[in-house]
């Protein structure tokens, strides 16, 4: 599957007959009434082929097929054959023996606040303040614009509430990120400013002993996970950019209506070629 903000670069191994073949993209876990209209459709041409491609479409997977899915999501993994650099800051080729210093445990759902429908993270639907947390951050020491940790990275709150959601990882210590959907849709999340190593996913609620089931030996980097409805993925980032980023659903109605936070780095080195100052 390639959600939200995501894509792929294949290898296609042309050793069928010389013809012209279909490649079709389809939706997944979609309702939709016109799925068939949703449906993109290339055609692979060999060169000097005149046979065109005729017949149905090839069908696919079962679309609700949730397990295909993730395992599908587990099999995509880095090759560790080849001999390019890898983004681990650390510069193994995998995360086996890192020392996690934190966790957080973000839980998105709907709710409703004022008699208005929103999304949040731990039950805080996000609130824009007037002024930008970096200037927040440089002029104020963030007085009057929001706390730091006001809420927990880690318990949903016991009431819905808005609010500017800040929270902060220490700068260079390798952080575990569990993203937990209670929505009935999957839910992609981004992260600004970083690649994490996707580590894990899986339906139901996540635990400490999901842990077992991490692949550490050789997981992917990237910017942007899915969440499948009623499960859970967890990523490994280590903060080593300073500054304020945005960890965020990317689904737009979603992300308006409050499912996102900030992640704030702070390194004291004021050394302007880690993070400039606000202009």
């Amino acid at each position: 599957m390639i959600q939200k903000g995501q894509s792929y670069l294949v290898l296609v191994t042309t050793n069928q007959n010389i013809a012209d073949y279909y490649i079709v993209a389809s939706p997944k876990l979609s309702n939709a009434t016109n799925n068939n209209t949703l449906v993109g459709v290339v055609v692979l041409h060999y060169d000097n082929s005149t046979t065109p491609a005729i017949g149905s479409l090839p069908s696919g997977p079962d679309p609700f097929d949730m397990q295909f899915s993730i395992n599908q999501e587990k099999s995509i993994r880095w090759n560790l054959t080849t001999g390019a650099a890898r983004p681990n800051p650390q510069g193994m080729f995998h995360v086996t023996n890192v020392t996690i210093i934190e966790t957080f445990i973000l839980n998105a759902s709907t709710t409703t606040i004022y008699g208005l429908s929103c999304y949040s993270v731990n039950n805080v639907s996000y609130l824009i303040p007037d002024t930008p947390l970096k200037l927040a951050d440089f002029f104020s020491n963030r007085t009057g614009v929001y706390e730091l940790d006001a809420f927990s990275k880690n318990t949903s709150n016991a009431n819905a509430v808005r609010g500017v959601f800040v929270a902060s990882a220490l700068h260079k210590g390798w952080t575990e990120i569990v993203l937990e959907n209670n929505l009935d849709i999957i839910d992609t999340w981004h992260l600004d400013g970083y690649s994490f190593f996707v580590v894990g996913m899986g339906e139901g609620d996540w635990n400490p002993e999901s842990r077992s089931s991490y692949n550490l030996y050789d997981p992917i980097a990237r910017s942007t996970v899915q969440v499948y409805p009623g499960g859970w993925s967890s990523v490994y980032v280590y903060p080593d950019n300073p500054g304020m980023w945005n960890l965020r659903s990317q689904n737009l109605q979603s992300w308006y209506l409050g499912e996102e936070l900030y992640v704030r780095v702070y390194d004291a080195d004021p050394n302007p070629a880690k993070e400039k100052p606000p202009p």
